[in-house]
């Protein structure tokens, strides 16, 4: 007997419309019914224990196979750019609502460093808010910053807030500032340089606009030719709302309530991207140009990192493709499968070379990251540890919190001892050695979704997320941690990072 939907008619058109099926919205209720998994830590990374701490010398030489090769590959930067810049100024926000911050040091404050902003001259030309810093009517500043009757930051997209002030008239985005950066080391064939920006359906407009401002400017600046492309988050990887009951949510018209599923809904982005080398690396985490020579070394070195390892791999694959290597060469496959984090079941040596050579190529065969990682200051990020899979085998993840289980004195100790964490800065190889791409999804830790609490218009509500693209979205790809100073990480997740020194290039 057909089980009957528990989807009105209304329901179940919404749901198509999504790309979705009563099937798929069905599995998430049961994900929120079930509640979070955890991961089961074993340890965090350390140098020689996961992490690579690489030599100059050795730096050197891969910046040498890098630079030697880039000119005979397809390369390109993928950068995540869909979030608004709400959260970006949710400081400025709460403040314009309450009429000014929580002290008057701290409105005095506002004020003072308000002409340290990439964007302060956008609020001068203004008459009326010119009006309102003298009359130090912080309010009514506040709304024509972030509002749409003045510039609108608040709801514009991070890519294109102003981040970097070169000179009275150069004020350059986040956007601008990744195009000269990806001109730097994502030179492929013929001088082009191959970008990817996920945006908001919202903001595509805005984002378009404005590339087609900027591209010739950068392109005659950097003497390079720049393909630009974009995608938008799929629908089909919404995920439905619910109560604390963990019943739909519905809006005032009756209609399901959707949200967009995270980061992790971008593996459908990067699935259709065809490319050698994918450098991704995200919206809010760069540098003005002064600090680029100090940190396209390290890029360059992680691209040769990958390339190292990936012509290794292709040539044992295609080795053993072609060939029975015998117990000699397996031994050799196996030593350095374990220098670059290929931990095989314990049982491997007691199996014959025909089951051992199809544990290794299995393992071998599937898509390669290499992650930058940084000792970890007080920021906040996912850290790289050994996690131990349900079969018994350790495979080497990006874990965020949210996959700790805090009832457990043991794993929190595990996760509190992590001296590491990943700042989105990394090289992904996702074609096999035939030159095919990879089925991403095929690499997946499906059970590592996140259930949050959040406050909507007032309305308690349980939010489900994918697996995190970098988190249990490639939980099983071949994954190798870098060692990189902390200057390759220099975020703005809130409008004050911007006055941090590495973002000021000059006085104002």
């Amino acid at each position: 007997m057909k089980k009957k939907s528990s989807f009105s008619k209304n329901d179940l058109r919404q749901i198509n419309k999504l790309g979705l099926t009563p099937r798929n919205v069905e599995k998430q209720l049961a994900a929120y019914r079930h509640g979070s998994n955890y991961l089961k830590l074993n340890r965090p990374c350390a140098i020689n224990d996961g992490i690579l701490s690489i030599k100059k010398s050795a730096m050197d030489e891969l910046i040498k196979l890098y630079d030697r090769e880039a000119g005979k590959l397809r390369l390109l930067k993928f950068v995540p750019a869909s979030g608004a810049a709400s959260r970006m100024f949710a400081e400025w926000f709460s403040a314009m609502e309450k009429g000014g911050f929580d002290s008057p040091a701290l409105n005095k404050l506002f004020l003072h460093n308000l002409k340290k902003y990439p964007f302060y001259s956008l609020i001068k030309q203004n008459k009326s808010a010119s009006e309102f810093i003298e009359q130090k009517n912080i309010r009514s500043l506040l709304y024509y910053i972030l509002s749409a009757k003045g510039l609108n930051f608040g709801w514009l997209p991070k890519a294109i807030i102003p981040f970097h002030l070169y000179n009275a008239r150069e004020a350059r985005t986040a956007l601008e500032e990744h195009l000269f950066e990806a001109a730097q080391y994502v030179r492929g064939a013929g001088d082009v340089c191959h970008l990817h920006l996920t945006i908001s359906q919202e903001h595509k407009k805005e984002v378009n606009k404005k590339i087609k401002a900027v591209k010739s400017k950068y392109e005659n600046m950097c003497r390079i030719k720049y393909k630009i492309s974009s995608s938008v988050q799929s629908p089909s990887t919404n995920m439905l709302a619910v109560d604390e009951n963990d019943l739909p949510l519905r809006d005032a018209e009756g209609n399901l309530i959707f949200r967009p599923g995270g980061h992790g809904s971008l593996l459908k982005n990067l699935q259709n991207l065809d490319a050698d080398f994918i450098f991704i690396k995200n919206i809010d985490n760069i540098v003005p140009e002064k600090l680029l020579k100090k940190i396209i070394p390290y890029k360059k070195m992680l691209g040769g990192l990958a390339l190292q390892i990936q012509q290794k791999i292709f040539a044992v694959l295609r080795q053993m493709e072609n060939c029975e290597p015998d117990s000699v060469e397996i031994k050799k496959i196996i030593n350095y499968c374990s220098r670059i984090n290929i931990i095989f079941p314990r049982d491997i040596s007691r199996q014959s070379l025909k089951i051992k050579k199809q544990i290794i190529f299995s393992s071998l065969d599937r898509p390669l990251r290499v992650c930058a990682i940084v000792r970890n200051e007080g920021e906040p990020g996912g850290a790289p540890f050994w996690v131990e899979e349900r079969d018994g085998n350790q495979t080497l993840q990006i874990v965020e919190s949210g996959h700790v289980d805090k009832s457990s004195p043991k794993q929190m100790a595990v996760w509190s001892a992590a001296q590491y964490f990943n700042p989105v800065d990394m090289v992904c190889c996702t074609k096999n050695y035939r030159g095919e791409k990879f089925n991403l999804d095929s690499y997946v830790n499906f059970d590592a979704y996140l259930i949050s609490m959040k406050n909507e218009k007032g309305r308690s509500l349980k939010a489900l997320e994918l697996p995190g693209l970098w988190n249990g979205g490639m939980a099983y790809w071949n994954t190798v941690f870098v060692e990189l100073p902390i200057i390759v990480f220099n975020p703005v997740k809130t409008v004050n990072d911007l006055l941090r020194p590495e973002h000021i290039i000059q006085k104002r």
